[in-house]
């Protein structure tokens, strides 16, 4: 391993203290029987980049390639459209919700850049 990565459990990493980073993939279990669960009750749901954090394990962002796949995952998870949020990003605006699904908090997101640079690209 490099320098800046050291093997797991030989001390000197030097990843933050501050952070429990100990919670095993277990703890994140809630998360993947969650998503599985939501895509057994809509199969049709849009694909996105999904991440989950052993840090908040119980919390997952989805990012979504277009508002209107944003739309149908507002649909499925039964939030209220005026809980969808527009806001500036680089470059563009993004779209996002909040959502709890049981246990699990979702962060749903997605960006994209404005109608006119959207037909010419």
């Amino acid at each position: 391993m490099s320098q800046h990565h050291p093997a797991p459990a030989t001390g000197g990493d030097p990843l933050p203290t501050d952070v429990d980073f100990t919670n095993p993939v277990t703890a994140q279990v809630a998360v993947f029987a969650m998503l599985a669960g939501l895509t057994e009750l809509h199969p049709t749901l849009p694909g996105g980049y999904i991440t989950t954090s052993q840090c908040t394990p119980a919390e997952a962002h989805v990012l979504l390639d277009s508002p209107a796949d944003l739309e149908a995952w507002r649909q499925a998870t039964h939030t209220d459209v005026l809980d969808v949020q527009l806001t500036e990003a680089s470059g563009g605006r993004k779209l996002l919700f909040a959502a709890s699904v049981g246990r699990i908090g979702l962060r749903v997101f997605t960006v994209f850049g404005p109608a006119s640079s959207a037909v010419t690209a």
